[in-house]
């Protein structure tokens, strides 16, 4: 992965100004909410699976460890087309965010999903993480709407 790469990843972080309508609904004011963005890059053939995993496991595990998914993204141009998931998570602060991935590392059902993915960095199919960026909504951003069917379009990619 280059500079190239990850600077066209971020181009998912023009999105984030759909988050700023989920601020206006808590009330406004001054917030410490953070959103994250991560962008990870699959190998040759596998984006289908860490997909999957994302679909069927990761995202609920997110809920349950109070982390937002705003939304997830697959580049349709390339390089990054056919090997990158791209997505943002909203956690109340900075803290909460740290706080966040401490409990959703313990989860007993990430446990049991990430040795599926350890078994497949031992024969290097595992995802690579990119760079991880956190960032704060200006108070100017323009609301955004985002679909509830997140993966929905993953077949069709």
């Amino acid at each position: 992965m280059n500079r190239r790469d990850v600077l066209q990843g971020m181009g998912a972080a023009m999105m984030l100004p759909m988050a700023s309508e989920m601020e206006a609904q808590s009330g406004g004011g001054k917030s410490d909410v953070v959103y994250e963005l991560r962008v990870y890059h699959a190998m040759d053939g596998k984006l289908d699976a860490l997909v999957a995993r994302f679909r069927d496991h990761t995202d609920a595990i997110f809920k349950r460890h109070g982390m937002i998914s705003l939304a997830y993204w697959l580049p349709t141009d390339e390089p990054l087309k056919g090997r990158t998931l791209i997505y943002i998570l909203k956690h109340p602060s900075r803290a909460a965010a740290i706080a966040n991935w401490k409990a959703f590392h313990d989860d007993p059902e990430w446990i049991k999903v990430s040795t599926a993915s350890e078994v497949m960095a031992t024969t290097g199919s595992a995802p690579k993480v990119g760079r991880i960026r956190f960032f704060k909504s200006c108070a100017y951003s323009s609301r955004v709407r985002t679909s509830r069917s997140r993966f929905a379009s993953q077949a069709a990619a």
